[in-house]
């Protein structure tokens, strides 16, 4: 069968499609597109929808994290990404579902009103994402792809300020699915791929790595993704541009 991942390597969606991947051992073609461009990329890939990440299992075509997870383990039951106990898969799909609509939009926000907000975002993802030279030169040319990107998610100065304030709060849940075993087991579930690559994004931030580091989910997070985004040159943390009084403490 043969496995493609269509996205974005900064993505945070696609990430937690690749650490599903990862789980099921499934080698896998990757199609990375252009940042902004990826809407176009999916289309004329013949998917039906505009977003990613995509993925094709041999002739099925999938679309979402949540559709993926539960695809995966049709196509390959072998490393599932669900418990078989009920109880089991009933608290990793409602912490899956708690990730992708509460925790991944958060990361989304900050991440793209930064990109909007600051040239050095842009340049960052020109140079260490990308890989071209001249990043600081070629991130003006981002600038309306991120603003239009960051409007259509709400992410405003108020949206992003209210986000930070309420980020504790989000990682006390994300530490009490680890207390609880949830997240954080020796065998990798789709709550972990979901919740991580969030939190992964969140603390790729240098503004909020320390806050990130502090925390027993951050750190998981940390230790399982060493190195986001994986792109050609990606060395350097997503450049500290949020205002200082909107931090939450470490």
């Amino acid at each position: 069968m043969i496995v493609t991942l269509y996205g974005m390597w900064h993505s945070h969606p696609v990430l937690a499609a690749r650490l599903m991947l990862e789980r099921k051992g499934l080698e896998h073609n990757v199609r990375d597109a252009l940042p902004g461009l990826h809407p176009l990329a999916v289309r004329a890939a013949g998917f039906p929808g505009r977003t990613v990440p995509a993925m094709r299992l041999g002739d099925r075509m999938v679309q979402g994290t949540l559709s993926i997870s539960r695809a995966l383990d049709e196509v390959v039951p072998a490393a599932p990404l669900f418990p078989a106990d009920p109880g089991a898969r009933a608290a990793v799909e409602a912490a899956e579902r708690w990730g992708h609509d509460e925790l991944q939009p958060v990361a989304t926000r900050v991440f793209r009103w930064a990109g909007a907000t600051d040239n050095r975002v842009r340049a960052w993802m020109a140079t260490e994402v990308i890989g071209w030279p001249l990043g600081s030169v070629l991130g003006h040319g981002f600038t309306p792809v991120m603003a239009y990107y960051a409007s259509i998610v709400g992410a405003d100065s108020a949206a992003v300020r209210a986000d930070l304030a309420g980020l504790p709060a989000l990682l006390d849940r994300a530490d009490a699915l680890i207390a609880d075993g949830v997240l954080g087991g020796p065998d990798v579930n789709a709550a972990d791929c979901q919740v991580l690559a969030s939190l992964r994004l969140l603390a790729a931030h240098e503004d909020l790595r320390p806050l990130l580091e502090a925390r027993r989910c951050g750190r998981l997070a940390l230790a399982r993704v060493p190195n986001f985004p994986p792109g050609p040159d990606a060395t350097r943390p997503v450049p500290a541009v949020l205002p200082r009084e909107w931090l939450p403490a470490a």
